[in-house]
């Protein structure tokens, strides 16, 4: 019965344990130009936040998420903020996220306009052939 009964605990703080999701967030301490996975080039604020999603070249690089894309800076340019820290960082990083998805929205939807421009002129169309003149003898 004491086993089962330790079994019981095990299980339960095991469980407890992986509900709790670990996740380093880090802040910038100097203004950054980045350049994202999707293309666009980025100027990061001193006081920026972006979740950690791994570290490069022995960690002298750090790469950073923002939404579905990420971009690598030096470790040196950023600061990994204290438990204490997070939740402020965490808003912080959704205004990041929310103007990101608005400028890739409004790229969209130029690049759609563009496209549907395009579609409405009229498409030359190539010249018919003429039937060949007869020739009289």
């Amino acid at each position: 019965m004491r086993i089962l009964s330790r079994l019981i605990l095990l299980l339960a703080v095991a469980t407890a344990a992986r509900a709790y999701e670990f996740k380093l967030y880090a802040t910038f301490v100097e203004n950054t130009r980045v350049e994202l996975t999707d293309g666009a080039v980025w100027m990061m604020d001193k006081g920026d936040v972006f979740p950690v999603e791994s570290y490069k070249n022995m960690q002298k690089n750090v790469v950073l998420r923002l939404a579905g894309a990420t971009f690598m800076t030096e470790t040196a340019r950023v600061r990994v903020l204290k438990p204490e820290e997070v939740p402020a960082g965490i808003e912080t990083y959704r205004k990041n996220v929310r103007a990101y998805l608005d400028s890739t929205s409004e790229k969209i939807v130029k690049q759609m306009k563009e496209v549907s421009g395009k579609k409405a002129e009229p498409t030359p169309q190539p010249a018919k052939p003429q039937p060949a003149e007869e020739k009289k003898p």
